[in-house]
C-alpha cells in the first residue's frame, strides 16, 4: 500500500475580513502522486496550499505530514518547509536575490551546509531545471519563463519530498507551458510528489493521477481524472468545463464512431488508437 505523505483533516480557515476560505477540507496525498486541484478563483486552492507549508495555521482541523500532526513549533516548521516547497504563480513574488547563484544558494546555506555541499545542491537544481547557463545572470533581467525555472530550482536545492505549484502554466505561451509540464513529469519520475492548482481542465485531465475539485472552500469531489469528469453536475457546479478529450469521446460514441464500451482516452494518441480499431464504423458513416 502506498504511504500517505500529506493530509488535510477537516481544515477550516477564515481571513481577517471575515471571508470563510476553507470549510472542513479533507485531502489525502500519497507518496509519488501527481495531484491537480481544480476550482475557480476564490475556491480555496491557494489558501489550502499555504496550510500545507505551515504559512497559515488552521482554526480547526489539522495538517499531517507522514502521519504526524503538525505542532507548529519553530524547528518543525523549518523542517516542513524544507520538505514541502511551494512555487508561487508569479516568480517575482518568490525571487529576491541579485543573481541566480545567490537566489538558489539561499536555502541550502540556511540549512547550515558546507560550501561544497551548497554548491552541489545548487548545481543539481540548476541541471534539473536546465538553467545552468544562467548561474551568473542577474535575476531581474531574466524572461518570465526563466524566472519560473529559477523559482523551481530554489525549491529543488532544498531537496524536498513534495513540491506544490500554484497555477504553474499561468502566463506561459503554449510551447513554454508544454516544456514546463515535461519538467514536472521529470520531477515526478525522480520520486517527487507533485501538487498543482490549475484552471486548465485539459492539462489536469491528461497529466494528473488524481484530481480534487473545490468550490467556495470545500472539496466537492476527488478521484481519478476519468471518474471526476464523468460527474457532469459537479463539474458544472464548480464552473468548470469538461476536457475536450472527454467531450470528443462522448460525441464519437453518440455518432456511432466508437463502441459505447470504449474507455475514456487520457491523451490524443489514445483517442486516435480507439478510432483506428473500429475503423469499419468510421467508414460506414461516409
Amino acid at each position: 500500500m502506498v504511504e500517505t505523505i500529506l493530509e488535510a483533516e477537516d481544515i477550516e480557515y477564515t481571513y481577517t475580513d471575515g471571508t470563510k476560505a476553507l470549510r472542513k477540507v479533507n485531502m489525502v496525498v500519497r507518496c509519488g502522486e501527481k495531484i491537480a486541484v481544480l476550482g475557480s478563483n476564490g475556491a480555496g486552492k491557494s489558501t489550502l496550499f499555504l496550510h500545507f507549508n505551515a504559512i497559515l495555521q488552521p482554526e480547526r482541523g489539522c495538517i499531517r505530514f507522514h502521519g504526524r500532526k503538525l505542532s507548529y513549533k519553530k524547528d518543525e516548521i523549518m523542517e516542513l518547509r524544507r520538505k514541502i516547497g511551494i512555487v508561487f504563480q508569479d516568480p517575482d513574488n518568490q525571487l529576491f536575490s541579485a543573481s541566480v547563484l545567490q537566489e538558489v544558494s539561499f536555502g541550502p546555506m540556511n540549512l547550515g551546509l558546507s560550501e561544497a555541499e551548497v554548491r552541489n545542491c545548487v548545481e543539481k537544481a540548476l541541471r534539473a531545471t536546465e538553467i545552468s547557463d544562467l548561474i551568473d545572470r542577474p535575476t531581474h533581467i531574466l524572461s518570465f519563463g526563466q524566472k519560473k525555472r529559477v523559482s523551481i530550482a530554489d525549491i529543488l536545492a532544498m531537496e524536498p519530498e513534495v513540491i506544490i505549484f500554484d497555477e504553474p502554466t499561468a502566463w506561459l505561451d503554449p510551447r513554454h507551458a508544454r516544456e514546463f509540464m515535461q519538467l514536472l513529469d521529470e520531477l515526478s519520475q525522480q520520486g517527487k510528489t507533485i501538487i498543482i492548482s490549475t484552471h486548465d481542465v485539459d492539462l489536469a485531465y491528461s497529466w494528473a493521477d488524481r484530481i480534487f475539485v473545490m468550490k467556495q472552500g470545500q472539496v466537492l469531489t476527488d478521484g481519478k481524472p476519468e471518474e471526476v469528469f464523468c460527474q457532469q453536475e459537479v463539474i458544472s457546479s464548480a464552473d468548470l468545463n469538461r476536457p475536450w478529450l472527454v467531450e470528443t469521446h462522448d460525441e464519437f460514441i453518440r455518432l456511432g464512431l466508437l463502441p459505447s464500451s470504449t474507455c475514456l482516452p487520457r491523451n490524443k494518441e489514445e483517442l486516435y488508437e480507439s478510432l483506428a480499431r473500429p475503423c469499419y464504423n468510421v467508414f460506414r458513416h461516409f
